[in-house]
């Protein structure tokens, strides 16, 4: 479960719509919050070299191919299939975030109708107590006179 605090951190995992992947791992939500409004810096901590290079993966004959993202001024290498799944993962964070900011704005909008259709009920409400009043003065002020 996400927090919107900032600095309160949650040890559930937060999993993708379907419930069949991760959407992050090792990652607090200040972190996450942070990625997403710093968008300048994401993109800088995620461009790729255009250098690769074939290891050997364990001791098999398996060879697997290595991507170098510079972060802070560092190369780290980083393995092609982490990456796109990381990549992934971001994209599926970031199009959950992007749904359930327009839910927001949806129930803003709709408050703010609310706001406003409530004013105006308001406003005519104390039109219709100020003519009471005044009919109820008059009323009053015809009474003594017959009286």
């Amino acid at each position: 479960q996400a927090s919107s605090s900032g600095t309160q951190t949650d040890s559930a995992p937060v999993y993708d719509t379907d419930g069949s992947a991760e959407v992050h791992e090792n990652c607090d939500n200040t972190e996450i919050f942070n990625m997403f409004t710093q968008e300048e810096q994401y993109t800088e901590l995620l461009e790729p070299i255009p250098e690769s290079h074939q290891v050997p993966h364990n001791d098999n004959d398996v060879i697997s191919e290595v991507t170098r993202v510079e972060q802070g001024g560092e190369t780290v290498e980083q393995h092609s299939a982490n990456f796109e799944k990381t990549c992934a993962l971001y994209e599926s964070l970031y199009q959950n975030l992007a749904i359930e900011v327009e839910k927001v704005n949806s129930v803003n909008r709709k408050l703010n109708e609310t706001n406003t259709d409530l004013t105006t009920k308001l406003a005519r409400y104390k039109n219709q107590e100020r003519c009471f009043e005044i009919s109820q003065e008059k009323y009053d002020k015809l009474e003594k006179c017959y009286q």
